[in-house]
């Protein structure tokens, strides 16, 4: 009885370390970086700014979007995605402000899940034009395009981001400038990024050579 009862013990501590390795291994798994970054970034031009010869990157960017009442969101953060996985993690702070600049909310937003991105071709297009301040994991490329993950944001619930990186070079789609963010749920809808597209306010992409999605 007692080799009995060893045996079944001993087994039960076998699957037990059995369970317990396959949990590490998935949270290992889990905690590997996912292969494209994001950043909503603040830009500094180098040199003339009428003619600047590179930009620094800072990841205290705040970029935002109006409502149709002229209240803002206003996000900081950054995350990552994984289009094979339809995965994305990260996020950051948001403050949203009346249309006289009241503060109304502010909380924390995360990403839950990535829905798509759209890789466009082109860059700066100015010869010689550094890049300061590199946010992207070392060895990654930069690149232009547009992304939807979806996200919760605390007090206000669910939606979709939209992020879109846009530099000179990128043939300009719709009446599109530049950088800029949009926020649409069933609690609020933040649509109006002329604003932010005309700042030096905006969003960076990074991935190992070229993006996917």
């Amino acid at each position: 009885m007692k080799r009995r009862t060893y045996r079944c013990g001993a087994a039960a501590m076998v699957a037990a370390i059995a369970a317990a390795l396959s949990a590490g291994s998935g949270a290992a798994a889990q905690s590997r970086p996912l292969p494209f970054t994001f950043y909503l970034t603040h830009y500094e031009l180098l040199g003339d700014p009428n003619d600047p010869s590179g930009v620094r990157y800072h990841s205290n960017g705040r970029p935002f979007a109006k409502a149709r009442d002229g209240s803002r969101i206003i996000l900081s953060g950054q995350g990552a995605w994984d289009p094979a996985g339809a995965q994305a993690t990260g996020g950051g702070k948001y403050t949203i402000r009346g249309p006289r600049g009241a503060l109304k909310a502010r909380g924390a937003w995360r990403a839950t899940r990535f829905v798509s991105f759209l890789q466009l071709a082109g860059w700066w297009g100015i010869p010689g034009f550094q890049e300061l301040g590199w946010q992207g994991p070392p060895g990654s490329a930069s690149f232009s395009g547009f992304l939807k993950v979806r996200v919760k944001l605390e007090n206000r619930g669910a939606g979709v981001l939209t992020a879109w990186c846009l530099m000179p070079g990128v043939p300009m789609p719709g009446d599109h400038i530049s950088d800029g963010i949009s926020l649409r749920g069933r609690k609020f809808t933040f649509t109006d990024y002329h604003g932010t597209e005309r700042s030096m306010e905006g969003v960076m992409f990074y991935g190992p050579g070229t993006a996917a999605g």
